[in-house]
């Protein structure tokens, strides 16, 4: 099996942050869950969020560049 540099970081640290918990996943989950909340009384989006307040276009630019061409058009 070829060995991972990425995978055995990310293996690495889920050990250790499972021993700083004491591997009891209840204690873990309560802590995640406080950050979070921390996080969003903050006002701090989460990761898949943008703070960037502008609207988002009325078209996509792919659908804008697609032209329609009339019926009974030929090419």
């Amino acid at each position: 099996m070829n060995d991972d540099t990425i995978v055995q970081e990310v293996r690495d640290i889920r050990a250790s942050i499972a021993a700083e918990f004491g591997y009891d996943r209840t204690k873990l989950i309560a802590w995640a869950r406080e950050q979070t909340k921390q996080r969003k009384a903050a006002g701090n989006p989460g990761p898949n969020q943008t703070t960037d307040a502008t609207p988002a276009p009325a078209k996509s630019p792919v659908a804008r560049k697609r032209r329609v061409r009339p019926a009974g058009a030929s090419a």
